[in-house]
């Protein structure tokens, strides 16, 4: 099912990414905040999907004041070990996520237009989700630990051939086809990682004990994109080669922790 919503949401971003061809250096300040406006929306036509979705009616015994019980939660990365390798896993395959903002950028440094760019970007990052997000899909019901580690080693892999292309060979980023090709690359490992974290933790966790372990690892997690966050922006001073191949080498990493985590398909 997560494959092939995320499959129809890669169509929806192609459609945005081929409105953005249409924009010009006069325009396109317009163009950007139409689409913003249009995401927007979609947000409220999905809340209003998801207000229509019948629910069972919870339980109201044994309640407790929100913050407190979901500072209490915390504790479970401390005494649920399988939890916690999961999260350490989850942290370091943020890799592909925070490596793409470089990649266009690294993009827009060898094109002059930006706009469009930025369009052929959106329109690859639709078309790579709607072609793999239903292959990651089925490969998850099967192994949710297997497509971590091998979207892992992708992202790490493309990262350091990028890096190598850098060092031996700029030249070809100039290429109208190369930057393109390994950013769809790129969308393609981090569908794999999106959906290969979100069934594993499903599978994982039993009961209510699935909102606990989600809750917990994504405020985790948004702690973790704040230093690493702000980590790669230091890092960049040293330039965008820098960042790209300390990334690749967390996804390294983290294909090796996903290695190590125990099946639960």
């Amino acid at each position: 099912m997560n494959g092939w919503s995320s499959s129809l949401a890669g169509a929806v971003t192609i459609a945005a990414g081929v409105g953005l061809f249409s924009v010009s250096d006069q325009q396109h300040v317009w163009v950007y905040c139409a689409l913003l406006a249009f995401g927007a929306v979609l947000w409220w036509v999905a809340a209003a999907i998801y207000s229509q979705v019948d629910e069972y009616e919870g339980a109201t015994e044994g309640g407790a004041n929100a913050l407190m019980h979901a500072l209490s939660k915390t504790r479970l990365l401390v005494d649920d070990a399988r939890l916690r390798r999961f999260v350490i896993t989850r942290s370091l395959l943020l890799c592909s996520a925070l490596s793409a903002p470089y990649y266009v950028l690294l993009a827009s440094q060898h094109s002059e237009a930006l706009a469009v760019t930025t369009a052929s970007f959106v329109a690859i990052s639709g078309i790579a989700s709607l072609l793999s997000a239903p292959f990651w899909g089925l490969f998850a019901d099967r192994s949710s630990r297997q497509v971590m580690m091998f979207a892992a080693v992708v992202t790490a892999v493309l990262g350091l051939v990028v890096v190598s292309i850098s060092h031996w060979y700029p030249v070809l980023f100039s290429s109208a086809w190369v930057l393109p090709c390994v950013y769809f690359v790129l969308t393609i490992a981090h569908e794999g990682v999106r959906l290969g974290r979100k069934t594993y933790v499903v599978n994982m966790a039993e009961g209510n004990q699935r909102t606990d372990y989600v809750s917990v690892s994504n405020t985790f997690i948004g702690l973790v994109l704040l230093i690493m966050g702000a980590s790669t922006a230091w890092l960049s001073q040293w330039g965008i080669m820098a960042v790209i191949a300390v990334l690749s080498v967390l996804g390294l990493l983290g294909a090796l922790m996903a290695r190590a985590l125990p099946e639960v398909e």
